[in-house]
């Protein structure tokens, strides 16, 4: 890196000038304001001492006032702007001048770390983060086991720069990387000593990693995923790669692997109309998700961003009500042609990364598997926790103390927890008899063993359903309370934020 047209000199000398016209901007300020008021009260009554309206707002304005208090006002409001100016330029001159030092002192340098706008690198902290990753080869923990040691490390980078973890990652080599994540992910007690704690727990273990790749430079995700392969989820448990597709609404594949989406995260914010299903057995989820990107779009849309690398790093909750960013890479699962073959919207990629991280973090699967398989057929209620840090539960009724309680098949109840605020989901009989015995005006919208979301109510009090499969191809449905009975069930709910 050259860092061609850099001259801290120079650029010195202008935040200097910069600060000076901060710092005399209040002055100027006053002794215009001055000049006008004067003007003002000589003047006859109704008329104005300027014909701009900015000036003419300095009448009586002698002593600039901070723009919490009214609107801002020129030339006063320009000590702020300028401060702020020359204050971001320092701060980005130390920044580059302290990369320019990571060179010389041989540490490759990403060309993107010089748009990283963070405090300046610090080698030395690069230097022992490296040494103590070295240490650990080799190196007895004691009768207490790792966790004390990797817990310190962890910490250490966390508190790395995006510049500074991505010079160690750079200087680190594959096979320290390699035996460190062995070390996070290995939890197994000593075969001598049954009360040592080893590893990371896998919340602390993701926190840590999805924070270090969300930093690394693009040249450096290839090597940060093969040494941590557990920042990738599996699709290779799922009915989508071992029969080739969803067996339920027909699609197929002709194999899958990992590819970049051809779209954006957004191309007009989030809609439930964005969710659609496609091929991994995950409606449970696919359907508590739309129906919370119904209730709160805003909520779901400020859950995901996109990192400076290209990873996505999206908000998943834990059950104590804390949320995590997990990241991710840029990449879906795909089939031969580039399409992605999982939840996906409509131009828009967001919902999918929704997906991956949920196959990252959820972890109540009742068969302990993990990744896509991990997520496909379970409850849509236990989705909750994970898309808003709140429990959902069952709409029942009857019984006393939680004894006798049952299903509430109830339309009015449905329309009560809805209007309420809470995201609705509903399920179907797994009777495939259903798919061909059901109201014609559902079409192929109706599936049995699937889950469904409500979108609203009649006025005649009909429940109108959303399939996760999408609106394009499959239209919501409205359903009487009769339908329901014989169709629907399942009725669960949990709080929208």
């Amino acid at each position: 890196m050259g860092f061609r047209g850099f001259d801290a000199a120079k650029l010195t000398t202008l935040a200097g000038h910069l600060d000076t016209l901060a710092q005399s901007s209040g002055k100027l300020h006053s002794q215009l304001a001055a000049v006008l008021t004067t003007a003002q009260q000589n003047l006859p009554s109704g008329q104005n001492a300027s014909r701009n309206p900015d000036l003419q707002d300095l009448v009586g304005d002698v002593i600039p006032m901070p723009s919490f208090f009214r609107r801002p006002r020129l030339p006063g409001s320009l000590g702020g702007e300028l401060d702020d100016m020359q204050s971001s330029m320092k701060r980005r001159i130390r920044q580059i001048e302290g990369l320019q030092e990571l060179e010389k002192r041989g540490y490759p340098v990403s060309d993107s770390s010089v748009f990283l706008d963070e405090k300046a690198p610090d080698a030395k902290k690069i230097d022992d983060a490296l040494r103590h990753l070295h240490e650990l080869k080799g190196k007895d923990f004691g009768t207490n086991g790792n966790r004390d040691d990797l817990e310190q490390i962890s910490g250490e980078l966390d508190g790395l720069t995006a510049a500074e973890l991505d010079s160690f990652v750079t200087k680190a080599s594959p096979k320290d990387l390699s035996f460190y994540n062995q070390l996070l992910t290995d939890t197994d007690d000593s075969v001598w000593n049954p009360f040592d704690d080893n590893g990371l727990p896998e919340d602390r273990r993701r926190d840590t990693l999805s924070l270090m790749l969300s930093k690394v430079s693009p040249e450096n995700v290839g090597k940060f995923t093969a040494a941590f392969p557990g920042v990738q989820p599996t699709f290779t448990n799922t009915d989508a790669y071992e029969a080739g597709g969803n067996s339920q609404n027909g699609q197929t594949n002709n194999g899958i692997h990992w590819a970049p989406p051809p779209d954006p995260l957004f191309q007009d914010g989030v809609s439930a109309d964005d969710v659609n299903q496609r091929q991994f057995g995950d409606c449970w989820y696919v359907a508590s998700l739309a129906g919370l990107a119904q209730k709160d779009p805003a909520f779901v849309q400020e859950g995901i961003k996109q990192n400076p690398n290209g990873t996505v790093s999206v908000r998943v909750w834990d059950k104590e009500g804390n949320y995590h960013w997990v990241t991710m890479t840029a990449d879906l699962p795909s089939d031969q042609n580039g399409n992605p073959i999982g939840t996906y919207g409509n131009g828009e990629s967001w919902p999918a990364y929704y997906e991956k991280a949920f196959a990252m973090a959820y972890s109540d699967d009742g068969d302990d598997e993990r990744g896509y398989g991990g997520i496909e057929g379970d409850d849509p209620k236990k989705s909750a926790p994970y898309l808003t840090g709140k429990e959902g539960e069952d709409l029942t009724t009857g019984g006393f103390l939680g004894i006798g309680e049952h299903e509430d098949k109830s339309l009015e109840s449905l329309k009560e927890a809805y209007g309420s605020g809470k995201v609705v989901t509903v399920s179907t009989p797994a009777d495939e008899g259903l798919d061909k015995d059901h109201p014609a005006e559902w079409g192929n919208a109706y599936h049995s063993n699937h889950a469904y979301y409500v979108r609203g109510f009649t006025d005649d009090g009909k429940v109108i359903l959303g399939n996760p499969w999408g609106v394009s191809g499959y239209p919501p449905i409205t359903v009487s309370q009769e339908q329901f009975n014989k169709y629907f069930g399942g009725a669960e709910a949990f709080d929208a934020p």
